[in-house]
């Protein structure tokens, strides 16, 4: 396997309980309980504003619960999500005034893990386009850059807001393939979209979201 896909060692669980998640006022998730295990994918399927990203937020570990409660645990040992989570926002970002190949490597650095960062850039179809800044970027483009950083993570859970947002056919196929690949090597994956589920792996487990009534 690519070396920017080694096995993933032990079991990374995650587990939710009675969870349940506001706006304001409006209730958005009521007491989900689900629990996610190293080859799992979670597809988080609802319209706009329904609450996928209020969702992942609390899977990323990024917002408390109203009510219920989140573990996340490593070979049974429960850990700080930061250890193990790597989230992509719907909104991609990067440094303007940097190429891809310097924005790349300056994640990569931050993350030790600077020997990725080509192979990343090449793998996600950046390559070609290192020596250009940021800011000239098309959004499907900068969705390729939030990709590349994600692979550069080396986390077991990828957190993915839309991320076909902006993609062409070739696009969704890089996806698709990164999300299998991840889940091939031991990772644990979840997705948010309005789009319909997707069949990325045989443990594949669909949310819909629907408003509260």
């Amino acid at each position: 396997m690519s070396s920017l896909f080694p096995q993933i060692e032990g079991i990374t669980k995650i587990g939710v309980t009675s969870l349940s998640l506001s706006r304001g006022e409006k209730v958005l998730i009521d007491a989900l309980t689900i629990n996610l295990v190293s080859g799992d994918v979670l597809w988080a399927q609802g319209d706009n504003g329904i609450g996928k990203t209020t969702l992942l937020e609390a899977f990323a570990g990024l917002r408390l619960p109203d009510e219920g409660r989140i573990s996340w645990k490593k070979n049974g040992k429960t850990v700080r999500p930061s250890r193990l989570v790597a989230y992509q926002p719907h909104k991609s970002y990067a440094k303007p005034s940097l190429t891809i190949e310097e924005d790349i490597n300056f994640w990569a650095g931050l993350r030790k893990a600077k020997d990725l960062a080509e192979e990343a850039m090449d793998y996600v179809g950046l390559a070609s386009r290192a020596k250009i800044a940021t800011q000239g970027l098309s959004a499907g483009q900068k969705r390729r850059l939030a990709l590349a950083k994600l692979i550069i993570s080396q986390k077991p859970i990828w957190i993915m807001d839309e991320p076909a947002a902006a993609m062409d056919k070739s696009g969704v196929f890089l996806i698709d393939d990164l999300i299998k690949k991840h889940i091939g090597r031991g990772g644990i994956a979840i997705i948010a979209s309005h789009d319909a589920a997707r069949e990325l792996s045989s443990h594949t487990r669909k949310l819909t979201l629907q408003a509260a009534v």
